[in-house]
C-alpha cells in the first residue's frame, strides 16, 4: 500500500472529522518513508511485531487504532479476539487516565512492526460493548423491596393507630355509663328508708360476708435508703403512688413512684419536690389523673398522671402537712399547713390561695384533711364542709352559702382571709349581674354564680374528742370517720376511734335547716392496738368484700390489723415480710383495678410495698 488510506470498520466510523482523516495519512506516510523502528512511549516497535494499538480520546468517543503486518503483501482481516483485546485495553486505559499508544499486546504476545502496516479506526459502540449492571440492578431492586415493606409497615402501623384510637372511645364510653349506673346505685341506696341505726350496727354486712382473707400478692422494693411516707390510689388509671426519695445523686429530692396495680410493678418516678411528701390526693370524682402532693417545702403541687408533669404549683406561708380534694367540685382543694391554717385553692385562679380558715384558738399542725360532701337526704338533711384534723382536737367547719337571700341566724364564723392582692384579677369573674344575653327571650337560665363567690363562709363546729391525733380518715357516703390516737396516761394503748358526724337542728324548716344545725359526732366503736406508736401511721376506713372495714399499722405485731366496723372485731392480721417493730407499717391504701370492685390492699414499709388481695373462703 503506496498511499494512506482510510478504512471505516462501519458506518459510524465515517463521522471523523477531516483533520483527524488528514492526521491519519500524514501518520502513513511517514510510516512508508522511515522504515526504522517507530518508539512511542515505552515500547519499541520491532521487526517480527504484528500488532499495534493506538487509543484516542476524541471527545465522548473513543478512536482506537490498529495497526496489523502484511505478510505475503495481504491485508490482515481484524479478529474477534483483536476487537476484544483493543476493548479491554480501551476500558483499562480509560480507567487509569492514561493511553494505550504504542502498547504491547499481552494477549497475542507480539510486538508490532511499523512497516507493512495499516490503521483501522473504529468505535466502542460499533463494537457492541456492553457495561455490567448486575449489582447495580441487584442493588435497586433491594430498594423497592425495602420501599414496599415500609410502605406496607406504615399503613399497618396506621390502622393499628386507628383500632387503638377507637378501643380508647370505647373504653372511655363504657367508664362514663359505669360511673353513672354507679351512681345512681348508690343514690338509690341512700335515698331508700334506711333502717334504725339503733337495731343495725354501722356497717353491717350480710351474713357470711367476711368470709374470706387477705392474701399476700406481691413484695415491691421501692427504696434502699427508706424515707417512704404515704400512697394515693387512681383506680381508673389502675395506678398507685407512693412516696419516695429520688434515685439520682444529681438530682436530689422527693418525688412519687407509679405503680401498675394490675401488673404491680413500678412505672416512673416523677421528681416533684426538695423535702419529703406529707399528703398525696387524687379526685373521688372528677377522673382528669391530677394528683396533689403536699410537702414540708412549703409547696402544694398539681401533677398530671396523663403527662407526668407537674401543671400547677402554689407557694405557701408554711410546711404542708395535709391535703385534699372538695368533692364533687372538680376545682377546689384544701391544703393543711403546720401553722394551724387551712388554704383554699381554686385551680382556675394560679396567682394563690383564694381563701385562708383558720381554727378559732388552735394553731396545731393540721395532720389530717377530709372533704365531706353535701347530703341531699330530705329526712336529715346536712351541709358539706371540711374535717380538719390538728394534733389536739377535731373541728367540723360546715359550708355556708353566701346567698343574701338566704337568711341564717347569727353563728360563730370562722375567720376567713380573703386574698386581697388579687381582688383586680377576680373582679370581672365576681360580676353578679354576669348572664348569657336573651336573644330570643325565653331564657330560663338563673346567672352563674362563681365558685368564689357561691361558697366562702365556713362554720366551726368542734368535736367533743380529746387525745393525740395521728390520723384521720372519712367514709363520704355515711359521713363516718376514723380517728387515731398515740397512747396516753389515761389511754396507754393506740387508739382508732369510729364514729359518725350528726347533726342537730334547731329549725322545723326544711329549707333552712341546714343552715341552723348545729354539728357533733357520735363515737361507734374503739378499735385497741399495741401499747406504743414511735411513727406516725396513717389509717384507712373503706367499704371492702364485707362491708365496712379499716385498718391500720401496728408496730406491737410487725404488721397491719384489720377491723369488722359493723361488730369493732379484729378481722384479720397481716404480716408483710420486712415488717418489724423498728420497720413498721406506716401506710395503708384500699384499691380497685377497673372491671372488679374487689377492693385489695397495699401497706408501706419505709423501703418497700406489700400487695395483698381478698380471696373468699367457700364453706
Amino acid at each position: 500500500m503506496n498511499d494512506a488510506e482510510y478504512i471505516p470498520i462501519s458506518d459510524s466510523d465515517s463521522d471523523l472529522s477531516p483533520d483527524e482523516q488528514d492526521e491519519f495519512k500524514e501518520l502513513k506516510n511517514l510510516e512508508n518513508e522511515n522504515k526504522e523502528p517507530l518508539n512511542t512511549g515505552d515500547v519499541t516497535f520491532g521487526e517480527d511485531s504484528d500488532v499495534i494499538l493506538t487509543l484516542y480520546n476524541k471527545l465522548d468517543s473513543y478512536r482506537i487504532a490498529l495497526f496489523a503486518s502484511n505478510r505475503g503483501r495481504q491485508q490482515v482481516p481484524i479478529s474477534f479476539a483483536a476487537c476484544a483485546v483493543v476493548i479491554c485495553l480501551a476500558i483499562r486505559a480509560s480507567q487509569n487516565g492514561s493511553d494505550l499508544k504504542g502498547s504491547r499486546d499481552d494477549v497475542l504476545n507480539v510486538t508490532p512492526m511499523q512497516s507493512d502496516g495499516i490503521f483501522v479506526f473504529f468505535t466502542l459502540k460499533t463494537c457492541g460493548f456492553v457495561l455490567d449492571t448486575s449489582e447495580r440492578d441487584r442493588a435497586l431492586a433491594d430498594l423497592a423491596i425495602e420501599r414496599t415493606l415500609r410502605r406496607k409497615a406504615e399503613l399497618e402501623a396506621a390502622e393499628h393507630k386507628a383500632k387503638y384510637q377507637l378501643l380508647h372511645v370505647e373504653l372511655t364510653q363504657l367508664r362514663e355509663e359505669f360511673q353513672s349506673v354507679r351512681a345512681v346505685s348508690q343514690a338509690f341506696v341512700r335515698h331508700s328508708d334506711p333502717p334504725d341505726s339503733s337495731s343495725q350496727p354501722v356497717g353491717s354486712a350480710p351474713s357470711g360476708a367476711h368470709r374470706g382473707q387477705y392474701e399476700l400478692v406481691k413484695s415491691l422494693p421501692l427504696s434502699n435508703t427508706g424515707n417512704c411516707r404515704v400512697m394515693a390510689s387512681c383506680d381508673y388509671l389502675n395506678v398507685l403512688c407512693v412516696s419516695q426519695p429520688s434515685t439520682n445523686p444529681i438530682f436530689r429530692g422527693f418525688g412519687i413512684r407509679k405503680i401498675n396495680t394490675v401488673e404491680q410493678r413500678p412505672l416512673k418516678y416523677i421528681h416533684l419536690h426538695c423535702q419529703p411528701v406529707r399528703d398525696l390526693a387524687f379526685h373521688s370524682n372528677a377522673q382528669d389523673g391530677l394528683l396533689i402532693s403536699a410537702s414540708l417545702d412549703k409547696s402544694v403541687r398539681l401533677t398530671s398522671l396523663l403527662t407526668d408533669q407537674v401543671v400547677q404549683t402554689y407557694q405557701c406561708p408554711s410546711p404542708v402537712w395535709s391535703c385534699c380534694w372538695a368533692s364533687p367540685d372538680p376545682h377546689r382543694l384544701f391544703a393543711g399547713c403546720s401553722n394551724g391554717s387551712v388554704l383554699v385553692f381554686d385551680i382556675r385562679f394560679t396567682s394563690g390561695p383564694v381563701a385562708t380558715l383558720t381554727v378559732p384558738e388552735n394553731t396545731s399542725p393540721v395532720i389530717g384533711l377530709q372533704y365531706v360532701p353535701r347530703c341531699g337526704d330530705s329526712t336529715r338533711p346536712t351541709a358539706g364542709g371540711l374535717l380538719v384534723g390538728q394534733l389536739t382536737k377535731i373541728t367540723f367547719m360546715a359550708e355556708a352559702s353566701s346567698d343574701p337571700s338566704v337568711t341564717r341566724i347569727p353563728s360563730e364564723t370562722v375567720a376567713t382571709e380573703e386574698t386581697t392582692a388579687h381582688a383586680g384579677d377576680l373582679s370581672p369573674v365576681l360580676e353578679a349581674d354576669r348572664q348569657s344575653p336573651d336573644l330570643f327571650g325565653a331564657n330560663s337560665n338563673p346567672p352563674v354564680i362563681h365558685s368564689f363567690q357561691a361558697v366562702t363562709d365556713y362554720s366551726p363546729h368542734s368535736l367533743p374528742l380529746e387525745g393525740s391525733l395521728v390520723s384521720l380518715c372519712l367514709a363520704p357516703e355515711s359521713r363516718h370517720f376514723l380517728a387515731s390516737y398515740r397512747p396516753s396516761q389515761r389511754l396507754p394503748r393506740v387508739r382508732h376511734l369510729l364514729a359518725e358526724l350528726i347533726s342537730e337542728n334547731h329549725s322545723l324548716e326544711v329549707a333552712t335547716v341546714v343552715e341552723h344545725c348545729t354539728y357533733t359526732c357520735r363515737e361507734l366503736h374503739s378499735l385497741w392496738a399495741g401499747p406504743r406508736m414511735k411513727m406516725l401511721t396513717r389509717t384507712r376506713l373503706f367499704n371492702g368484700s364485707g362491708g365496712m372495714t379499716a385498718i391500720a399499722g401496728c408496730e406491737d405485731v410487725g404488721g397491719a390489723i384489720v377491723w369488722r366496723c359493723d361488730t369493732g372485731t379484729r378481722l384479720q392480721t397481716l404480716h408483710p415480710p420486712d415488717a418489724t417493730t423498728e420497720n413498721p407499717v406506716i401506710d395503708v391504701c384500699p384499691f380497685a383495678t377497673t372491671g372488679s370492685d374487689q377492693f385489695n390492699l397495699a401497706l408501706l414499709t419505709e423501703r418497700t410495698v406489700h400487695f395483698y388481695r381478698w380471696t373468699s373462703i367457700s364453706l
